[in-house]
């Protein structure tokens, strides 16, 4: 990390955007699983996020690779009769960390960090 400016931009971001204390929020925050942002809010977050700090990315990008679907639907349901009968979700969910978003800010564009 080049300097902490960068993870205090940050996090006073999703402090004011989200309502989150700073205090518990540090590089190896989980988006979806610490701060309980997903499903359509996570992707909100991105947008936002993208927006305000001016991050170069793929329009066409699908975020929900990163957060759990919302509610029950009836995606969850049909989740839930394969769970059932054996088959398994082929989606596999990339946790988003505040690291990886410090990463992102610093490089200027958006990058996958799957395999870290």
């Amino acid at each position: 990390m080049k300097n902490n400016t960068t993870l205090e931009k940050l996090i006073n971001f999703i402090a004011t955007e989200y309502w989150v204390d700073q205090e518990k929020v540090s590089l190896d925050t989980k988006i979806g699983e610490d701060l309980k942002i997903g499903g359509d809010d996570g992707i909100e977050f991105l947008e936002k996020f993208l927006d305000y700090f001016n991050i170069d990315y793929d329009k066409n990008r699908q975020w929900q690779q990163h957060f759990d679907s919302e509610g029950f639907s009836l995606i969850n349901f049909i989740g839930i009769y394969n769970w059932f009968r054996g088959r398994k979700d082929n989606q596999k969910l990339y946790d988003l960390t505040i690291e990886h978003l410090v990463k992102v800010i610093e490089l200027g564009y958006w990058i996958d960090m799957k395999d870290e």
